[in-house]
């Protein structure tokens, strides 16, 4: 499992140079905030992506999220941020296939006027029917800029070591360069966010190397719904990998194209207590048969944040 009592060197960098430049220019605020969530999703084709499996067949699941975040701002300039979120999926038939994830993250970001500077940690513990299949490390320094009150450009660079407790095979290392753009229309009520990546992955099989592109676009809108609060999203996404080496099982180079669309209204019911109807389609055609399929997912949740 993932030692998640140490921050990695990049992370441990970018803390230090925030507190290295931190006067006590202004009281310092503090934010704690907590979402949990219920529901029940229901996918037409069960399995797990990052193995290469799926059933070909549908089941219905229950949904268990939680999430806790500490936000801290020592002065004007420097935000820290910090926390803990929990997910569960729990299948009715496929029970093998209930997966569990614990993500703890920690941010640094400090803001130089002409651009903001910080750096971002996740680490991810993920259980598959109840034993741990995949230890997750990611860093990622990143610069951003506010351009006047209609576009923000962010730029990252994304490091990312991944460990399979299932096959060794398939562990590896990862780097990347990711590029998003925000557009605001009406503030954060309307706005459109555009994304893409570039980078490769180095595993230990050398049938599991590839360089991927991804791009992705989102619009988001909120609104009022019969008198409430309402949230809507829709988004596209593509991602192209090509890997580097022969697969024995086809004997030739694999080939994954991966595209989806997605969309999600949140409606806020009383106080803290909101409803969220999500739906997404992925389109997964790789020369890989055992990863070559669709699928539809739909979800229904009941979500309360403080």
């Amino acid at each position: 499992m993932t030692n998640v009592r140490r921050l990695p060197p990049l992370a441990l960098l970018g803390l230090a140079a925030g507190f290295a430049g931190t006067q006590a220019t202004a009281q310092e605020t503090y934010d704690l905030s907590f979402e949990a969530g219920a529901g029940i999703t229901g996918d037409s084709n069960v399995g797990v992506p990052d193995l290469d499996q799926n059933t070909d067949q549908g089941d219905i699941a229950l949904l268990l999220r939680g999430k806790t975040q500490l936000d801290i701002k020592p002065n004007d300039r420097l935000v820290l941020r910090g926390g803990y979120e929990f997910t569960q999926t729990s299948y009715q038939d496929f029970d093998a296939f209930d997966l569990q994830t614990h993500r703890g993250f920690a941010e640094a970001e400090y803001d130089f006027d002409l651009f903001k500077a910080g750096v971002l940690s996740n680490f991810v513990h993920a259980r598959l029917d109840d034993e741990g299949y995949l230890d997750y490390t990611q860093v990622s320094p990143n610069v951003s800029r506010l351009f006047g009150d209609q576009l923000f450009l962010r730029a990252a660079y994304v490091r990312t070591e991944k460990d399979f407790k299932t096959s060794d095979g398939r562990d590896a290392t990862g780097d990347a360069g990711r590029f998003d753009a925000f557009i605001f229309m009406n503030g954060t009520r309307q706005y459109i966010s555009l994304g893409g990546e570039l980078g490769e992955e180095d595993a230990d099989a050398d049938q599991f190397d590839f360089t991927s592109g991804t791009a992705k676009a989102r619009y988001i809108q909120r609104f009022d719904l019969l008198g409430r609060e309402a949230k809507f999203r829709l988004g596209a996404e593509y991602e192209q990998r090509d890997y580097d080496s022969i697969t024995p099982l086809i004997d030739v180079r694999r080939e994954d194209r991966i595209a989806s669309a997605d969309s999600d209204l949140e409606i806020a019911l009383h106080g803290p207590l909101a409803m969220d109807l999500g739906y997404e389609y992925r389109d997964r055609q790789s020369n890989l048969e055992s990863a070559d399929y669709d699928e539809h997912v739909g979800s229904v949740e009941l979500k309360v944040s403080f």
